[in-house]
């Protein structure tokens, strides 16, 4: 199994990334067969998670699961107590990636790509100082994997987290929301 962690120890608030905002994509793309086809998973723009969950965001995995022949993206959470969903959440093609606030353009390897956003503190404001909360790499390259081949944080601001997913063609993808994670899966390229 390939994987990378990142993790965050401070408190931080999230920014988007400028551009398009994640809802204004494109049509939805016609994915590429593979022969191994994810359960559920679906090319359309997804959507969930209770606005009423604002999490700390603190943790990214990009990894592959071999016996399950897929890839994932995983965004690790340390929810609000009581939180019952995932917190407000948006994953969906885009034509290309852009950071929130400015609008420019993301250099990101991929022939596809897919804008995931959510609610989610990855700086904590609160104070006289701004402490981060998510302390981990913003850009995942080199994965070493056929499906997944990039992924960059797009933007992080005013509690709206933003990562972009660059990928080696249209892939349908599963999102698993649960109240501390947020896991985008993809089938394995043949």
């Amino acid at each position: 199994m390939i994987a990378f962690v990142a993790s965050a120890c401070a408190d931080e608030r999230p920014s988007l990334s400028g551009g398009p905002s994640p809802v204004e994509t494109s049509a939805e793309p016609t994915p590429t067969p593979t022969g191994d086809d994810l359960a559920g998973a679906s090319c359309k723009d997804q959507q969930g998670g209770d606005p009423a969950n604002n999490p700390d965001f603190t943790e990214v995995r990009v990894e592959d699961e071999p016996e399950q022949v897929t890839e994932k993206v995983e965004f690790r959470f340390e929810p609000k107590k009581g939180a019952a969903e995932a917190p407000l959440w948006f994953a969906g093609f885009v034509p290309q990636l852009f950071t929130d606030g400015e609008g420019a353009p993301v250099d990101a390897e991929g022939e596809a790509f897919v804008s995931v956003a959510f609610m989610a503190r990855g700086v904590d404001l609160s104070g006289e100082t701004f402490e981060p909360i998510y302390t981990g790499p913003t850009e995942f390259t080199d994965t070493g994997l056929s499906t997944v081949l990039e992924v960059e944080q797009t933007g992080d601001f005013e509690g709206l987290v933003s990562w972009g997913i660059g990928l080696s063609h249209e892939a349908c993808f599963v999102v698993d929301a649960r109240p501390d994670r947020l896991i985008v899966e993809f089938p394995v390229t043949p």
